[in-house]
């Protein structure tokens, strides 16, 4: 099986240069492996490149079948990724043992964001790592189970796994002999997942109990189609009892008029905004052309991201509330994270993926590391966050102390 040792140095370079002593980092090691049993030649990776499929392009690109045209794509997706690369390095094993299981074809922007999340934490703590990567693709039984494998083989015990919900099954039931977090599902979705399974998502039940404090009147959703915008839904129905309406939106070529021109359920009303942030910043101004007055929108993790602002007029969003759980950021992890193109502050896949790695770290590698941050696994295996609220201001969020 080939590897593909990844030095990072750049970030090295970076992170001490404000400093005239040399680095006490040593230097990191990450590694792409390809769990993939069939050899991909020219055709094949190409194919790779033209869906955009770049860790599965990077693993199995191969010199025997390499055009001038693909290595060429080799070594641009090599300074992308901020990485200079050797094939098949020796490499000694290092303190902290980490893999990262990345399907890619799933989780798309999410693939390199989840993996520079992993070493910006590594990199604050000064760690002594080892960190593979293993794309699986997809999230088939097929393929989780092969890329699992592959970490047991490689004497890989623990796994940061940004995953959807499609691939839980999966994981859970194949998890065996591995210590698995999941910083993109809550434990809710998985009642009764063993011990070596942690999970580390949004607790949007708790952050919808957080918003009905500012409900007032009717509530009425607006509404996408994907699993975790008709789970929100639910949620809301189950908090509040009676909804008085639930409106569906898919995209912009909605026809906005027919539901919100004389809709009588919407004045004085509260409306869940239960949507991605495009359709909700358009939902909010579309409020305001059909002269609609809610009493408050109100929104859950999914709209709480500065294109909520850029995106509407304050007129559109003067009584708009949303719900946070992401808490105090460390300066350097967020200085790390925003040197390799990641947000600390508005992305939270990101900040849950840092609370696993030190969780990992402090419980198996590390005990008397020093932690960063507040938030504890409870001993039902779930992140447990706090949550705030804020209101959508006219030149950013500003914490909302009391109800309106």
């Amino acid at each position: 099986m080939k590897k593909i040792v990844v030095f990072i140095v750049l970030l090295c370079a970076a992170a001490y240069a404000v400093s005239d002593k040399s680095s006490p980092v040593p230097l990191p090691k990450s590694v792409f492996l390809d769990t993939a049993a069939s050899k991909c030649d020219s055709a094949c990776l190409t194919k790779l490149l033209e869906n955009g499929k770049f860790f599965s392009f990077m693993g199995r690109y191969s010199e025997e079948y390499a055009t001038q045209n693909l290595e060429e794509n080799y070594l641009n997706y090599a300074q992308v990724f901020n990485v200079f690369m050797h094939y098949d390095a020796e490499y000694d094993s290092e303190n902290i043992k980490l893999a990262v299981l990345i399907p890619q074809k799933s989780i798309k922007s999410y693939a390199l964001t989840s993996v520079n999340a992993v070493l910006a934490y590594l990199f604050r703590q000064r760690s002594n790592f080892e960190l593979t990567v293993f794309n699986s693709g997809d999230e088939s039984e097929e393929a989780i189970k092969a890329a699992l494998n592959e970490m047991r083989k490689n004497a890989y015990v623990h796994v940061i796994a940004p995953i959807t919900q499609d691939g839980l099954d999966a994981l859970v039931e194949n998890s065996y002999g591995l210590y698995v977090f999941i910083p993109t599902l809550h434990k809710s979705l998985y009642e009764y997942a063993p011990d070596n399974v942690v999970f580390g998502g949004i607790d949007y039940n708790a952050q919808i109990q957080a918003l009905n404090e500012f409900v007032k009147g009717d509530v009425v959703i607006f509404s996408g189609e994907s699993k975790l915008e008709l789970s929100l839904n639910d949620m809301v129905k189950n908090q509040n009892g009676e909804v008085k309406e639930i409106l569906y939106f898919s995209n912009a070529n909605d026809n906005f008029k027919k539901s919100l021109e004389k809709n009588k359920a919407l004045n004085n009303s509260s409306v869940y905004l239960n949507m991605r942030r495009s359709m909700s910043s358009l939902l909010a101004s579309q409020l305001r052309v059909y002269k609609q007055s809610p009493h408050a929108l109100l929104s859950t993790q999914i709209n709480y991201h500065p294109d909520i602002l850029n995106f509407t007029q304050y007129e559109d969003r003067k009584n708009m509330y949303l719900a946070n759980s992401i808490g105090k950021i460390d300066p350097y992890i967020e200085s790390v994270n925003a040197f390799l193109g990641n947000n600390m502050e508005y992305e939270w896949v990101n900040y849950a993926i840092s609370i696993g790695v030190e969780h990992i770290n402090a419980n198996f590698f590390n005990e008397e590391m020093d932690m960063i941050f507040d938030e504890q696994i409870g001993s039902d295996g779930q992140i447990e966050y706090g949550t705030r609220i804020f209101k959508a201001g006219q030149f950013g969020f500003l914490e909302a102390l009391h109800p309106i």
